[in-house]
């Protein structure tokens, strides 16, 4: 089926099935060059911690959009964010063309997923982006350790243990917490939406990909998750840029944390008075 925009090689766009990528190079009256790139991606997901981090990024390198993702089978809205309008579907690019971030802040009907991601990968490709990195949360109902650790997974054959996220002079302290990391995360899993389904177009299509993730209370904004995911993005990565101050996040993090943890004590406490009354309560026979 044709593109429902006219494919005209000034535009350069990337087509699939239903789906555009469409510069909108001629809306900001500059066009932008990349230099092989790697492409972040982050998706609102447990903890929101993908849709955080990705706009962290943004804010704090001055980032500018340069594409939009348009497709029938993206739900039709927009988001209005920091007083504009603007597509749910976004890629954006700093300065140097050498970090580029993709937010998605729309349904994607199930039906074209594959379309839509695919053609997103292929606009990767046309663009020498060298490899995508997801970020995403892992579901859990509790308040997760200030320690934690993100699970990092890749097509590249690279191992949570190689990429030396957390360094530790200490090994025998470091052994411990690979062990309670073990502990923590599965060694196998499934990764299902937005993120899993990016993640499998690009081993389809022969793209460098890595996954970072990790554990965030379920149905809570969680900025101290981003911050970690951030401190671990710039281990694994050879680009300056992604040397991020997350200071702000992580006061954010703590002021919220110090809000959960009297919230579920308050359930603890209030839950044990009423168990204590439910035990006293005297059961008379006979009575409704």
């Amino acid at each position: 089926m044709m593109s429902a925009y006219p494919l005209h090689s000034k535009d350069k766009l990337v087509t699939e099935g239903k789906t555009t990528v469409r510069s909108i190079a001629k809306v900001i009256q500059k066009k932008k060059r990349l230099d092989s790139p790697i492409l972040i991606a982050g998706f609102p997901g447990p903890g929101l911690v993908g849709s955080i981090s990705t706009s962290y990024i943004i804010n704090r390198l001055h980032m500018e959009q340069i594409a939009c993702v348009e497709s029938e089978f993206i739900v039709p809205g927009v988001i209005y964010a920091e007083g504009k309008l603007r597509h749910p579907f976004r890629l954006y690019s700093n300065e140097e063309g050498k970090v580029c971030v993709l937010v998605c802040e729309a349904p994607i009907m199930i039906e074209g997923m594959h379309s839509v991601l695919d053609t997103v990968t292929k606009w990767a490709l046309n663009n020498k982006v060298k490899q995508v990195m997801v970020l995403d949360g892992i579901a859990v109902e509790s308040i997760p350790n200030s320690n934690r650790t993100p699970m990092i997974m890749s097509s590249d054959g690279e191992v949570a243990d190689e990429a030396s996220l957390i360094p530790d002079t200490d090994e025998e302290a470091h052994n411990k917490e690979a062990q309670a990391e073990q502990n923590v995360y599965p060694t196998t899993a499934f990764i299902g939406g937005l993120a899993g389904g990016l993640l499998s177009s690009c081993l389809s299509n022969g793209l460098a990909s890595k996954a970072l993730f990790i554990s965030s209370t379920r149905g809570m904004p969680d900025p101290e998750g981003a911050a970690i995911l951030l401190e671990s993005l710039d281990k694994i990565t050879d680009d300056k840029s992604l040397e991020i101050d997350t200071k702000q996040l992580r006061r954010q993090g703590a002021a919220l944390r110090i809000r959960l943890e009297k919230k579920f004590n308050l359930f603890a406490v209030n839950n044990s008075n009423r168990r204590k009354r439910e035990y006293k309560m005297p059961i008379v026979s006979g009575m409704v």
